[in-house]
């Protein structure tokens, strides 16, 4: 998930879901997305709901335990690893290059 043009459907959906997740508690606690100290501190109380709320998701009920598994838990860990760095995951456009 190097390239934003290389983005498959299913990691723009996982992208999409961390940086909306993120985007909520940072404008709720009204936190600079560019304070990556800020950034991390406000989010350190709720990296334990990423999962639960990410388990209803569509893409998690299309992928669990199913065909694109492996590839949904390398975008999971690779977007949660961002955030973790304070780093929102990449907004992905609908025009970019997307891979089915």
């Amino acid at each position: 998930m190097n390239n934003p043009n290389d983005f498959s459907i299913l990691e723009r959906e996982i992208s999409t879901f961390f940086r909306q997740f993120a985007l909520t508690i940072l404008h709720q606690k009204h936190i600079d997305v560019n304070d990556k100290r800020a950034f991390k501190e406000a989010l350190i109380e709720y990296y334990e709901q990423i999962y639960p709320a990410f388990s209803q998701t569509e893409v998690f009920k299309r992928c669990f335990e199913k065909e694109h598994h492996e590839q949904m838990i390398e975008a999971y860990k690779e977007n949660f690893f961002l955030l973790l760095q304070g780093t929102l995951p990449p907004a992905l456009e609908k025009d970019q290059n997307i891979k089915p």
